[in-house]
């Protein structure tokens, strides 16, 4: 059973640098929605407020990484974490800027998840104890390395089995 008193904040990880792309992706134009907004539409549903990580939005909160700026993903999932927990939340739902067309099911098997989990697949799309917050940005300070997979590992986070999802790293994989 659900715990009740499960709070779920959500997070799109907009911050990379999209040199593979060329451009900003958050910005492009993917069937016809920004992928930036592909993200929000599908966190949406789960979340009672979405903060965007990296990149300015005028429809939701601004998070920036911690402990310092250009630590890649798990940055912006501290900074998340962070502000989360702040708010009164306990869960926080990740989601990059690059994976239009996420299943609403997948998202809502995470979301049934009390001690969180990722998709083995794609890591970076999870649910995450806020409480945990402090023990990322640790990690994040001690140099360790920069792999969400690795920091999920360490933290005994689930790892969930998915159908392969639409990663758009190239201008190419517009088209897919």
């Amino acid at each position: 059973m659900t715990d009740p008193t499960k709070r779920i904040a959500g997070v799109v990880l907009a911050g990379g640098r999209s040199s593979r792309f060329g451009s900003d992706k958050a910005e492009v134009l993917y069937r016809g929605r920004r992928l930036i907004d592909w993200s929000i539409a599908a966190l949406e549903p789960h979340c009672e407020v979405l903060f965007v990580s990296g990149h300015a939005h005028p429809d939701h909160h601004g998070v920036s990484d911690r402990p310092e700026p250009g630590m890649g993903p798990l940055g912006g999932l501290a900074g998340a974490m962070q502000a989360a927990k702040a708010g009164g939340f306990t869960h926080l739902l990740s989601l990059p800027c690059d994976t239009p067309e996420v299943r609403p099911d997948l998202l809502e098997r995470l979301c049934r998840s009390d001690d969180g989990a990722y998709i083995a697949g794609c890591p970076v799309i999870g649910l995450w104890r806020t409480s945990d917050g402090g023990a990322l940005e640790d990690w994040l300070t001690e140099g360790r390395a920069r792999s969400v997979q690795a920091w999920a590992e360490a933290q005994a986070y689930a790892a969930l089995e998915a159908p392969p999802i639409l990663n758009i790293n190239r201008v190419g994989d517009i088209g897919a």
